[in-house]
């Protein structure tokens, strides 16, 4: 079974200071070595790419491209699952998920993925834990 993975989580993968960093590390390891595959979509590759180099500097956006991103199996937002990501980001409250976060959701959907690795807890009220 495939399990998705968010930028939130990258993020703290890429942070040693993280609270979460350590066992984060470990769920990935595990996820890919007992289960396989972790995927990444385009989108939260994109998302993460850009608040690294904003926030963690050049030695966290290299870790990210040589070494987490070409572990992971990238999954490519289809045109469909943008425009309904689109619809359900413009019709959520504000606050809620965001449009990389509704991709991720269809793109999981997609997969038949039921885990995702991330610090936000909105994914486990989505169904994937």
């Amino acid at each position: 079974m495939t399990t998705v993975i968010d930028g939130t989580a990258l993020l703290a993968l890429l942070d040693g200071r993280h609270p979460l960093h350590h066992a984060l590390r470990h769920q990935l390891a595990f996820e890919l070595e007992v289960e396989g595959e972790v995927a990444v979509t385009n989108y939260v590759a994109l998302e993460t790419f850009e608040a690294v180099s904003r926030g963690l500097g050049a030695s966290a956006l290299k870790l990210l491209a040589r070494e987490i991103l070409p572990a992971l199996e990238t999954a490519w937002v289809q045109p469909s699952e943008h425009a309904l990501a689109l619809e359900m980001f413009v019709a959520s409250s504000p606050g809620s998920l965001s449009m990389v976060d509704f991709t991720t959701l269809l793109v999981a959907r997609r997969l038949g993925a039921n885990r995702c690795i991330a610090v936000d807890e909105r994914f486990a009220q989505e169904g994937l834990v």
